[in-house]
């Protein structure tokens, strides 16, 4: 911020550094803060890249702080969206604000991401292949510690646990969502024996494989196959070309 001071409007969002600090000289407010990290920043790039204007070779200029106008029904969803998960929250945010300000908002989520790409994307592509740390490492021809130090710079997380998690996210996804035997949903989520496989998700999901799959074909009995079932009541924004599902997941549409 540099120690510049801006009144913020009223019904308004604003985007502007983690350091900037709210002063409202006594005054009350209503303003929720929220920090994103640059992990969730190159994660939300590739959900959103198809929407973005193209890079352009030009110098980008970032504001420290730029205002966004958002309608009551707006900050209505924004208030419900707080709730759920922060990757939720960001990815409504910043398509909002892509909506309302293309241009910026694009060279914005381009600039904050550059050189990071190529990284993350070889990541997500392969988290699921099964390979220790070390050889994520070799691949960028790195040393273990460098590579984790690389990682955790970008993620905030190591990435042993971030490689975990990934892949016992994907298995819980597949449980839900079909009936392969666990032997091989472990062995497609990279790990290397059902025992190792079972151990860690009891540990991540507090119950087995098994006991995970049957809870969740228990709560929807009629379904064929367990699978995941939207929340409702549905929450509509089409005005803004999105739609939200309450305590659920966003689409952009």
């Amino acid at each position: 911020m540099q120690d510049n001071t801006y009144t913020l409007p009223p019904n308004c969002i604003a985007v502007t550094y983690n350091g900037a600090a709210l002063c409202n000289a006594g005054i009350a407010t209503d303003v929720q803060c929220v920090d994103f990290q640059l992990a969730d920043l190159q994660e939300l790039y590739l959900e959103l890249v198809n929407l973005l204007d193209a890079a352009q070779p030009m110098r980008f200029w970032r504001e420290p702080m730029r205002i966004v106008k958002a309608p009551d029904n707006m900050l209505s969803v924004i208030e419900l969206l707080s709730g759920s998960s922060p990757a939720t929250l960001l990815r409504f945010l910043y398509a909002y604000c892509l909506s309302i300000d293309r241009p910026y908002f694009s060279a914005l989520l381009h600039y904050l991401t550059a050189g990071d790409v190529a990284f993350v994307e070889f990541m997500e592509s392969h988290c699921l292949n099964g390979w220790s740390v070390a050889r994520f490492a070799q691949k960028f021809s790195l040393t273990p510690r460098k590579f984790n130090i690389l990682f955790y710079e970008k993620y905030g997380v190591c990435a042993k646990r971030w490689l975990l998690e990934r892949r016992l996210a994907h298995a819980g996804k597949l449980l839900r969502s079909n009936s392969l035997r666990v032997l091989d949903i472990a062995l497609e989520c990279g790990f290397s024996n059902h025992a190792h496989f079972t151990d860690s998700f009891r540990k991540h999901f507090g119950c087995s494989p098994t006991q995970f799959r049957l809870q969740h074909t228990q709560k929807h009995p009629g379904l064929s196959h367990p699978q995941s079932v939207l929340l409702t009541p549905e929450l509509k924004v089409e005005e803004y070309g999105y739609r939200a599902f309450q305590q659920s997941s966003l689409s952009i549409i």
